[in-house]
This record gives structure tokens, C-alpha cells and sequence, in this order.
């Protein structure tokens, strides 16, 4: 899989770029004029449907979008050749983009979501749990907790993702030499013996 992603990059960069865009710009004006009030006229666009959901959508798809973009772009600058300064600073700017909307952009869209539209505050309860369970006591989780759980389950999540991503990327070389026969200066194939000496 590996070798065949590598021998179609800019085949599989460059439309994956492109469909990136057009799901960025068409989710970024959904989730835009789907937050106007209703009844409210806007002018070509008034056809999109207002509320949370079609914003959330829209959000989702732009999320998506972003997504597919980087994808793009790093599939047209990878190559086999030596890493240089400059393709080093080009790949660390994008890997500082998506940080920045994996623990920016989509915790600060959910909170926005959760404490607007969907109005999950400390004063709605969302469960109340068995009084056997806390020593008789009564005990309940309010919607706003469960906000806040899920933001730390999103926030997590995403840590834990780049830590295996990151794993795993360093692993893409060995991956890529493992069906590779390598032959010496001398014209003979190269043979790991596993002795040190």
C-alpha cells in the first residue's frame, strides 16, 4: 500500500487537494449562512436550511476539507530523495496547521456549539445517578460536566492520535526498504547476518 501511494503521490495529491477545497469553501458557506435566525433573507444563499444541525454539518464538512487539503499537500511534496531544510520547514508548517485545528479550531467549535446553540449549561441536569452507588447520597452529572467531558475526550483522543501518527511516520523508510534488495559497491547483494563483528 505504502509503495503504491508513494509511485501515484502527486496522481492522488493533487485531486484529494482539490476536492479538499471545494469541501472547505462549500462547508464554510453552509455552516455560515445556517447560523443566520430564521426568516432572516440572505441573499443567494438563502436556500440553506438555518439551525444547529445544517451549522454542525457544515462545520463537519469543512473540518473535512481542511483535512483532505493537508492530505493533498503532503502527498505532492513527498519524495524519496534526501530531506532538505527547506521541505523539513514545509512539512513542520503543515504538521503546526493541523495541531492548531485538531486542538484549536475543533474543541473552541464544539464548546460553541455545546454552550449555544445546544444550550448544555450547569443548570440543565443530564443524568442523576442510582443513591446506592454514592453511599446513599444524591448525586447527578449536569450537562455542562458532560460538555466537559467530551471536550477532554476529544482533547485526548487527538494527543493520543499524534503520538501513534508520529510513531508511525518514522517507521515510513523502513517500511518502504523492507521489499528493497540492497547490493554493495562491489555488485554483490547486501546480508544482514545479525552478528556484530
Amino acid at each position: 500500500m505504502i509503495n503504491f501511494v508513494y509511485r501515484n503521490r502527486v496522481k492522488l495529491g493533487l485531486p484529494t487537494f482539490f476536492a479538499g477545497l471545494g469541501s472547505l469553501t462549500g462547508g464554510v458557506i453552509v455552516a455560515h449562512y445556517a447560523g443566520f435566525p430564521q426568516g432572516e433573507i440572505v441573499d443567494y444563499f438563502n436556500w440553506i436550511p438555518r439551525g444547529w444541525l445544517p451549522q454542525t454539518i457544515g462545520q463537519f464538512v469543512a473540518f473535512s476539507g481542511s483535512q483532505l487539503i493537508l492530505i493533498g499537500l503532503v502527498l505532492m511534496a513527498w519524495s524519496d530523495k534526501p530531506l532538505t531544510w527547506s521541505k523539513a520547514a514545509y512539512f513542520s508548517f503543515l504538521s503546526w496547521l493541523q495541531l492548531t485545528l485538531i486542538f484549536g479550531v475543533l474543541p473552541s467549535e464544539w464548546l460553541n456549539l455545546a454552550q449555544g446553540p445546544l444550550e448544555w449549561t450547569n443548570q440543565r441536569e443530564f443524568i442523576k445517578f442510582p443513591p446506592m452507588l454514592f453511599l446513599g447520597n444524591e448525586v447527578s452529572m449536569s450537562f455542562g460536566a458532560l460538555k466537559d467531558v467530551i471536550q477532554l475526550g476529544i482533547s485526548q483522543g487527538a494527543l493520543i492520535a499524534v503520538f501513534v501518527l508520529g510513531y508511525m511516520v518514522q517507521d515510513i523508510n523502513n517500511m518502504k526498504e523492507k521489499g528493497k534488495v540492497k547490493i554493495s559497491d562491489y555488485g554483490k547483494k547486501v546480508v544482514k547476518t545479525g552478528t556484530d563483528g
